[in-house]
C-alpha cells in the first residue's frame, strides 16, 4: 500500500519564527529599557550613558527586522506561488492578509479606544486612532508625533499595509531581474527621503515612522530573496554568529557611531548622510539577520522560542497593553508609596515588574492565538496556494501523516 501523499506547495522555516521572536524581544527590550537620559541611570552609568542609549536604539531595528523579514517571506510564497500556478492570485493575497492581519488590528484598536477613556486616558488621541483605522498611523505619527495609547504601536502595521498594496503586483509582472530595478528605486526613494529629512532637521519620529524610509528595510528582504532564489546559506554555525555579531555592529555603529538616532537630552540634527548611512547599516544588519538564521538546522531550535515566534504578532500587539497595566499597578505605585525603604528597592521590584510584563504580553499572546486567531487562520489557509504553516506528525492506523499545525 502507498504512503501518504507527500505535502507540496509548502515553505515554511522554522528558524524564521525564531527570527520574529528575536525582532518581538528586541522591540520589547526599547519598549522597557531604562533611559539613559534618567538622572539616576546617568549618574550610575557615569561615562557611558551614550553607549547604553545607543543599546536601546539598537533594540528598536527589531522593528525594521520584521519588516525585512515580511518582505523575503512574502517576495518567497508568491515566487512559489506564481511557479506553481503560473501566476499569483492577487485576490487571494489580499483575503489571505486581511484574515492573518485584520481581526487582530482592530481588536488592539478597540483596546486602545477603551484605554483612552479610562481614568489617566487622553480622549484627544481618539481621532488619530481613527487615522489608525485606515492604515495611516505611520504618517499621523510622523506628521504630529506618538500616541500615549498603547495600540499606538500598530503604527508599523499600517506600514505593513501600504507594503501590501504593491508587493502582489510586483511579483505577479516583474522578473528577477525587474525586481532588481524595483528594489533599487525603493532605495532611491527612501534616500532622497532621508536626504530631505536630514536636511531640515526632521524629529526622529519624523524619521522613523516615514512609510518611504522603513521602505528601504522591505527592499533589503526582496533583494536578500531573489538572491537566494529558493535556495538556503549552508553555512557552519560559528559563520552563523559571526554573521549576526556583525549586524549588531552594523546597528550599534549606525546609532552610536553615527548619532544617527539619538534624541533626548542630547539631541541634534545629524544631518542628511549619516540619517542614510545610518539607515542603510540598519538594513545591513537586518538582512544579514535573516541570512545567519536562514538553513538552520531545526534540532537547534528550542520548540518554546518556536512557538514564541508563532504568536509573535500578538505579542507585539499586546506588549504595549501589559507595560502599561504593570506600570499603573506597580511602579507607579511604587513611587508614591510612603515607605522610602519600600521605594528604595526600585530596581530590584522593576526586573519583577519586567518579567511580570514578559509573561502577561506572553499570556495575552497565548489566549489570542489559540482562542481569537485559529478561526481565522484556517479561513485563512483555504485560500492558500503555497502552504506557510507548520506541520506536526500524526500517527494513525494508516501510518505517519503530516497535518497542518495552526494551534
Amino acid at each position: 500500500m502507498a504512503g501518504p501523499k507527500p505535502i507540496e506547495n509548502r515553505y515554511y522555516r522554522p528558524e524564521l519564527d525564531v527570527v520574529r521572536f528575536f525582532a518581538f524581544f528586541l522591540v520589547f527590550v526599547d519598549h522597557t529599557l531604562p533611559s539613559a537620559r534618567d538622572p539616576r541611570v546617568m549618574h550610575l552609568l557615569r561615562g557611558y550613558s551614550r553607549a547604553f542609549d545607543a543599546i536601546g536604539d539598537v533594540a528598536g531595528f527589531g522593528l525594521s527586522l520584521f519588516f525585512a523579514l515580511s518582505a523575503f517571506l512574502i517576495c518567497e510564497l508568491l515566487l512559489r506561488e506564481r511557479e506553481a500556478a503560473g501566476t499569483v492570485k492577487v485576490k487571494q493575497f489580499y483575503i489571505r492578509r486581511i484574515l492573518r492581519i485584520w481581526p487582530l488590528y482592530y481588536l488592539g484598536l478597540a483596546l486602545g479606544l477603551a484605554v483612552a477613556f479610562l481614568p489617566g486616558g487622553d480622549p484627544t488621541e481618539v481621532v488619530k486612532l481613527g487615522w489608525f483605522a485606515v492604515f495611516m498611523g505611520a504618517w499621523i505619527c510622523a506628521i504630529h508625533g506618538m500616541l500615549t495609547n498603547p495600540a499606538n504601536v500598530l503604527w508599523s502595521v499600517s506600514v505593513e499595509e501600504q507594503f501590501y498594496l504593491f508587493a502582489p503586483w510586483i511579483i505577479k509582472y516583474f522578473n528577477r531581474k525587474s525586481l532588481y530595478g524595483f528594489c533599487l528605486a525603493v532605495i532611491l526613494v527612501a534616500n532622497a527621503w532621508l536626504f530631505y529629512l536630514g536636511s531640515v532637521g526632521a524629529s526622529f519620529h519624523g524619521v522613523w515612522c516615514n512609510s518611504f524610509v522603513q521602505f528601504e528595510c522591505f527592499a533589503g528582504g526582496i533583494l536578500l530573496c531573489i538572491v537566494l532564489r529558493g535556495r538556503l546559506p549552508r553555512i557552519a554555525v560559528w559563520q552563523r554568529i559571526a554573521l549576526l555579531l556583525f549586524a549588531f555592529s552594523c546597528w550599534f555603529y549606525a546609532c552610536y557611531g553615527l548619532q544617527a538616532f539619538f534624541g533626548g537630552a542630547w539631541a541634534h540634527n545629524p544631518g542628511s548622510w549619516p540619517l542614510i548611512f545610518g539607515w542603510a547599516l540598519g538594513t545591513m544588519g537586518c538582512v544579514l539577520t535573516l541570512v545567519a538564521f536562514l538553513g538552520v538546522s531545526p534540532r537547534l531550535l528550542p520548540r518554546w522560542i518556536v512557538y514564541l515566534g508563532r504568536i509573535s504578532y500578538g505579542l507585539y500587539v499586546f506588549h504595549e497593553f501589559a507595560i502599561y497595566l504593570t506600570d499603573r499597578l506597580i511602579i507607579r505605585q511604587l513611587a508614591l508609596h510612603k515607605n522610602a525603604i519600600i521605594r528604595s528597592y526600585e530596581g530590584p521590584i522593576y526586573l519583577l515588574n519586567l518579567g511580570l510584563t514578559f509573561g502577561l504580553t506572553v499570556l495575552l499572546a497565548a489566549l489570542s492565538y489559540r482562542y481569537f486567531e485559529t478561526p481565522f487562520l484556517k479561513m485563512k489557509k483555504r485560500h492558500s496556494v503555497v502552504e506557510s504553516d507548520p506541520v506536526e506528525t500524526v500517527v494513525d492506523l494508516s501510518g505517519v501523516v503530516k497535518v497542518p499545525a495552526l494551534v
